[in-house]
């Protein structure tokens, strides 16, 4: 079955192969340029090696770009699919009260946060960087403002959990020549985990 993701695949290719032509290019050149002009250095030949290590290095740079450093648009219809899942929260109790979600902080200059809570037959953690809490009166926390979630379902399954669940969200790449380049067609783009809880008093720290 063709994947779109070839088309990355092969600009790498391409970009290795200009990558050994410009150095037997430069060599070739040099090599000529000793024994027929008895020179080591003209402008001509320096201006040449210049303009192909350019061309080279923008390649490069902007397929490393398109992919390891690819941001998409989430609501870019032409380049993500997505789904919104909601799930009930399971109370965890035990000593002292009761909780839906558990916050376990790491003490660091550069600290971190995990959220770690439960739904139907499974645990989750999820870092700080993929997950956020929202409590009270307001369905949408502010960390996850990021994500493309509909305010009126998330009012509607307020009512239907009784602000005890998670909105998992799930955005795939589509299986496209775009995503092909950056060889992400068809893969995970990211998935967010809301979770809502009804106020503070239900968010445990460890």
């Amino acid at each position: 079955m063709f994947s779109w993701n070839i088309i990355g695949i092969l600009i790498w290719v391409a970009i290795i192969l200009y990558l050994v032509f410009i150095v037997q290019n430069i060599r070739q050149r040099r090599i000529k340029m000793i024994i027929k002009q008895h020179k080591r250095f003209t402008w001509p030949n320096f201006l040449i090696n210049v303009v192909e290590v350019v061309v080279l290095l923008v390649a490069a740079g902007w397929m490393f770009n398109q992919t390891f450093m690819d941001n998409p648009d989430l609501e870019d219809a032409n380049r993500i699919t997505s789904t919104i899942k909601y799930e009930p929260l399971i109370m965890r109790t035990g000593s002292g009260n009761s909780s839906y979600v558990t916050i376990n902080s790491d003490k660091r200059k550069n600290g971190s946060q995990t959220y770690t809570f439960y739904r139907a037959g499974s645990k989750i953690t999820a870092s700080s960087d993929y997950a956020s809490i929202a409590y009270g009166n307001t369905a949408l926390d502010v960390d996850a403002e990021k994500i493309p979630y509909v305010k009126k379902d998330l009012t509607k399954m307020d009512k239907e959990y009784q602000r005890a669940y998670v909105a998992i969200y799930t955005a795939f790449y589509k299986k496209n020549w775009q995503n092909g380049i950056g060889m992400h067609a068809g893969h995970l783009a990211t998935r967010y985990y809301l979770i809502r809880v009804p106020d503070q008093s239900f968010i445990k720290q460890k």
